[in-house]
């Protein structure tokens, strides 16, 4: 899981360790994670320049309707001063481990390839029998309210827009078919085949599709979204080394589901959409045909 991680959310979990030595605790709970999600600084010198929550969580907390204060204010009082902690490794309590889980799978309902500190507070809204959720709970966020937040404070990506990609491969062969080569440019294409006739080959991708880097075994992993098919490859290329064998190129095909729940008057209304990124459509291009990869790993 913890591979996920941006660096930010590292840092979050680390601020979360200082919280809890600053309150004399010998774990890690959930209401130490949500201050350092929020941003609230603890005792300590490294974050005395701590700037407050990132930019992301910010926009996120905004149009859940609160502030980071509010938060706090309700956060602080619900914590107890301990007798002290133990130097080292603090663990996590089961209830914070829980909190990470849910915080993952907020990710991955999301379409998102990475754990960021509002994945985090969306785990942290869907433990709604803990301090941290009970909290929240209070001030009426949920973890789909986090969900709706974070896609309406996030602007849409590149990806997202319905456009033509134009890739080339030597003339009669199929982009159809698994394992085609297909490369991002005239040049490329030729360099891998001299003396063959190269064509383009133009497609269309449809709203919400976009190119993955990913490894398919042992299991799969993605490694990135594009828009175009020359930025996943020349990923893939610096990827190699890091990712080891079969790494591919796919694109991924979204398929949105509605959250829905109840307003105060007890209506049905929708809370958010989210794209889960499952189904591949066509093109699988394995990068170990290519020359360039070759160079690569002779380096």
């Amino acid at each position: 899981m913890f591979e996920k991680f941006n660096d930010t959310a590292r840092a979050t979990i680390l601020m979360a360790k200082d919280i809890a030595v600053y309150y004399g605790r010998d774990h890690i709970s959930t209401g130490h994670l949500l201050l350092a999600v929020i941003g609230h600084p603890a005792a300590e010198p490294r974050w005395r320049n701590w700037q407050g929550t990132t930019p992301n969580t910010a926009a996120v907390i905004t149009a859940l309707g609160t502030t980071p204060e509010a938060i706090i204010d309700q956060t602080v009082p619900a914590l107890t001063f301990g007798t002290g902690s133990k130097p080292g490794h603090l663990p996590f309590t089961p209830n914070m481990k829980q909190a990470l889980e849910f915080a993952l799978r907020s990710s991955m309902t999301l379409g998102d390839n990475h754990i960021g500190p509002e994945h985090l507070l969306a785990g942290l809204a869907r433990t709604v029998d803990l301090s941290a959720g009970i909290i929240l709970a209070r001030l009426g966020i949920t973890d789909l309210k986090v969900h709706a937040a974070i896609q309406d404070s996030t602007p849409a990506p590149a990806p997202t827009a319905a456009r033509i990609c134009n890739v080339y491969l030597p003339v009669g062969k199929s982009i159809f078919k698994n394992g085609a080569k297909i490369y991002p440019d005239l040049g490329s294409a030729q360099a891998a085949h001299p003396g063959v006739e190269i064509a383009p080959f133009a497609f269309q991708l449809h709203d919400g599709e976009f190119f993955d880097v990913c490894t398919l075994y042992p299991k799969r992993s993605s490694w990135g979204k594009f828009a175009s098919y020359p930025d996943a490859f020349a990923a893939a290329l610096e990827l190699k080394d890091t990712a080891g064998s079969g790494l591919q190129i796919h694109i991924m095909v979204p398929t949105v589901t509605e959250m829905t729940g109840k307003n105060s008057r007890g209506h049905d209304v929708v809370l958010g959409r989210s794209a889960d990124y499952t189904s591949i459509r066509m093109m699988t291009r394995l990068l170990t045909d290519h020359p360039d990869v070759e160079k690569l790993a002779a380096k």
